[in-house]
């Protein structure tokens, strides 16, 4: 299937946009397939495998065309080469010639003429000689072998082979450019997770139970009817992965408690915590930006959710709305790299540098540190993100637990169940990885406050 005269450069618009505004994958397509009301359900499949595809695989393709070619492209020619090559080297729906001529097409048509005989020219060399592509060795120069090979920044490349050595930090970047299954998490004030797959099941294909959440359904493919089902109007369930679902069984609250969530939108971890409740106490759910506040507030809604008390602004300033207040149980769920969700967001891959960690781990600390005021003497704080570096995870909790005294790390063993046994380390820290358990990165530390 090739599309229409139109995807690929809806695809190509889509990358643009991602490169030079930094906009997040996701939001743009869902924005493209409103505007272009006359995309079937096929094309937008189509659109969606190829900007994942090319970002997915951006590191891989441009070794690739940079084998190829040394010349210095425009973002307009490279963008169109990458989605070239992706068609002729990882997908066998579309025949060469025609990925060849439709990358043609696409150059004229974004007014780069010129620059079309040399697109022809170079996808049609690496169509024909793409037996002779070699990469580098893993055993020589191990570093450019993961970078190329498995398409990650060479940065991130070395960092984990330090960090796992040489064959699971292989075996980490591969499963970070796997699709992954769409996660979702029963709402279980409204259905059972048994009477939800049921449902689902007569639907669509491929639903299964989730290994580690009590609450979890997995597809193996996003299916458009799915959010125009009266499941998901109902507010049956949430869009939410796996790994990021154990969080709140971690945390563990009770019927009857106040709680603070204080990076809270779009909402996930909010309104699974208040449905552990059973929406009987009290969730002050803070958010910085005003727009996830307000799809917080559209999922408690769909939810059917009230205890959740939706709070504008920065948990690291003075709140009016907390002024006061003590909570029985805290998560914080700082801003991080999202190293762990490479799978979901193949962006982050080219957009996080490797300088940003330390930044972002001096937010977490003052997150962190802001937050733990806010608990009740006896109480318990939650700290987690989806990411795999330790400046942003244990550095941070361990760094907290020496200038705190009065806090003391609680092993996460006893909040899971038995099927989560290898989630949980020696030091009684939650770790989920993409290779191990094919599940999306998490770190969690369950830490309890002192009795007064």
């Amino acid at each position: 299937m090739s599309g229409n005269k139109d995807s690929r450069g809806i695809a190509l618009e889509i990358l643009r946009r991602v490169e030079v505004d930094q906009a997040y994958a996701d939001i743009l397509l869902d924005n493209a397939f409103k505007r272009e009301a006359g995309l079937d359900s096929r094309e937008k499949r189509f659109i969606t495998e190829l900007v994942y595809g090319c970002l997915r695989w951006q590191g891989k393709i441009n070794w690739i065309i940079n084998n190829f070619s040394r010349r210095k492209l425009s973002l307009e020619v490279l963008l169109t080469l990458r989605l070239g090559v992706y068609q002729l080297l990882f997908l066998n729906k579309v025949p060469s010639y025609a990925v060849v001529d439709e990358a043609v097409n696409l150059a004229r048509r974004l007014g780069q003429g010129r620059a079309a005989g040399f697109v022809n020219g170079v996808l049609r060399r690496i169509e024909r000689e793409q037996e002779k592509i070699i990469f580098p060795s893993l055993e020589e120069d191990p570093i450019e072998h993961i970078a190329s090979v498995y398409s990650h920044p060479k940065w991130m490349a070395e960092r984990w082979l330090k960090r796992f050595g040489r064959e699971e930090a292989r075996e980490l970047c591969a499963a970070n450019n796997q699709i992954p299954p769409l996660s979702l998490r029963t709402n279980i004030l409204r259905i059972s997770r048994e009477e939800l797959f049921h449902h689902l099941g007569r639907r669509t294909p491929g639903v299964e139970k989730t290994s580690f959440s009590p609450e979890g359904l997995s597809l193996r493919r996003a299916n458009s009817f799915l959010w125009k089902d009266p499941s998901y109007l109902k507010g049956w369930f949430q869009v939410q992965d796996e790994a990021s679902q154990l969080i709140s069984h971690i945390l563990s609250p009770r019927e009857g408690e106040v709680i603070l969530d204080t990076c809270a939108a779009p909402g996930g971890k909010s309104t699974h915590i208040a449905q552990l409740m059973r929406d009987k106490g009290e969730v002050w759910a803070v958010e910085l930006k005003p727009a996830r506040l307000k799809l917080l507030k559209e999922n408690c809604r769909r939810q059917g959710i009230t205890s959740i008390k939706p709070v504008l602004g920065d948990i690291t300033q003075p709140l009016t709305p907390l002024r006061g207040r003590k909570f029985h149980r805290i998560l914080v769920d700082p801003p991080c790299s999202c190293l762990g969700v490479l799978r979901r967001n193949p962006e982050g891959k080219w957009r996080v540098k490797e300088g940003e960690i330390a930044t972002l781990a001096e937010t977490q600390r003052s997150i962190l540190e802001a937050a733990s005021r806010y608990l009740l003497a006896g109480g318990t704080l939650v700290y987690s993100t989806c990411t795999i570096t330790p400046e942003e995870n244990t550095e941070v909790v361990e760094g907290f637990l020496e200038a705190h005294p009065d806090f003391s790390l609680e092993p996460v063993f006893g909040f899971l169940s038995e099927s989560c046994a290898d989630l949980v380390d020696e030091s009684g820290f939650y770790r989920s990885y993409p290779h191990r358990h094919s599940l999306d990165g998490f770190f969690a530390a369950r830490l309890k406050k002192n009795p007064g």
